[in-house]
């Protein structure tokens, strides 16, 4: 699928995607095709779309919502639009496991903040992840241990 970054970017001045959320250093706004933009409010916010997008396109596991495209410089980034998950529970049952300290036992939890750089705490937070078709699914990992190591916490 292609993707007109200068249409986007005029999208998003005119306010014409709908807003989802925010953090530090992006905000999220979904498309109406399906797709989620991130949008870069900062350096930290541009380190994160490319943390994620270097994930992504590292061959990394389903448990990831996909990276579609990205900008040159990394200020947008089109993700797979997931659904808000309204209860970690969510995630707990599609492991099989009854909270978080059994999922962070999971083999494939200790290999993603391992091999990914992800920050267990991050990893518990409900809105880091979504649901894509049902399916638990991990939206916002792009605050890395190095994004962070590098942006918030440099000293």
């Amino acid at each position: 699928m292609e993707f007109d970054f200068e249409q986007i970017a005029e999208n998003l001045r005119n306010q014409s995607y709908t807003y989802l959320g925010s953090g530090s250093g992006r905000k999220v706004f979904d498309m109406g095709n399906g797709f989620a933009v991130k949008v870069a409010k900062n350096r930290k916010g541009i380190a994160q779309n490319k943390a994620e997008y270097d994930i992504c396109k590292s061959g990394a596991p389903d448990v990831f919502a996909r990276i579609i495209k990205v900008s040159e410089h990394f200020d947008l980034l089109i993700m797979e639009k997931a659904e808000k998950l309204e209860d970690f529970s969510v995630v707990l049952k599609h492991f099989n496991v009854r909270n978080f300290k059994e999922l962070f036992k999971l083999k494939e939890f200790r290999e993603l903040s391992y091999t990914y750089g992800l920050l267990p705490d991050d990893l518990v937070r409900r809105d880091s992840w979504g649901t894509i078709n049902g399916t638990p699914v991990i939206i916002d990992y792009g605050f890395t241990a190095q994004v962070r190591n590098r942006y918030y916490f440099p000293f």
